[in-house]
């Protein structure tokens, strides 16, 4: 009983399906298919794939070759060419959420 005190509201979280074509800016279409284990993430440049390798990033997931760099955070991604926008601001309709609870 002291243990259900503890627990508050569930909390609605962004479930990643492992493939998201992201409609960017200028009607580009940004396809990014992530990992199951999200290490890496492949990217189509040139219907070309690309795989870049998870990094280091305290806002969102980011994965980079070096030359190439994703951003994902939710519903949105940006891909950047040595720091250069390629593709975005990019979003995906609504992703599927589940409810996680609060401890």
């Amino acid at each position: 009983m002291v243990l259900a005190a503890c627990v508050g509201a569930g909390v609605d979280e962004t479930v990643l399906p492992i493939r998201i074509d992201y409609q960017c800016a200028n009607n580009k279409v940004l396809q990014v298919q992530r990992a199951p284990d999200a290490r890496a993430a492949a990217v189509l440049i040139d219907n070309k794939p690309v795989v870049l390798q998870r990094a280091g990033s305290a806002a969102q997931e980011k994965y980079s070759d070096g030359n190439y760099s994703l951003y994902l955070e939710g519903e949105r991604a940006i891909l950047e060419e040595n720091s250069r926008i390629l593709f975005g601001p990019c979003a995906a309709g609504p992703l599927p959420k589940i409810q996680r609870d609060r401890y």
